[in-house]
């Protein structure tokens, strides 16, 4: 089973997210949560962390894991809190929830904002 895992980063009523490269032949051009695959011996949270360094430039400060969505990849979602300010190639920007539902999101990350509203940390 392929694990990926994701950053909720939260300023304010803002959550980051950067947008897939166009060029990508899985899910080009698709908004979503950083993050990426958990390798063998790693951990999920240690994944976040080298993803969150490697692809967007920031320090991990503090990870809290978020419950986990299963299926035929599993998602194991983290709110977060990093050092350092996004450094990306691919487009990036803060938005808030209405701002989000407005995007095209891959459906596992639509979920993940709908559970997010439910939870009440986005309004």
């Amino acid at each position: 089973m392929t694990e990926v895992a994701l950053a909720l980063l939260r300023r304010g009523d803002r959550w980051f997210l950067q947008r897939r490269d166009p060029a990508n032949a899985v899910l080009p051009g698709l908004w979503e949560f950083p993050g990426g695959k958990v390798e063998a011996g790693e951990t999920p949270q240690a994944a976040l962390a080298r993803e969150l360094r490697e692809e967007v430039g920031l320090g991990l400060c503090e990870a809290r894991p978020w419950p986990v969505l299963d299926g035929p990849i599993r998602l194991h979602p983290f709110l977060v809190e990093t050092q350092g300010e996004p450094r990306t190639s691919l487009a990036w920007g803060w938005f808030t929830a209405p701002e989000m539902l407005r995007l095209s999101m891959p459906p596992r990350n639509t979920d993940l904002v709908a559970r997010l509203a439910a939870a009440d940390l986005i309004g």
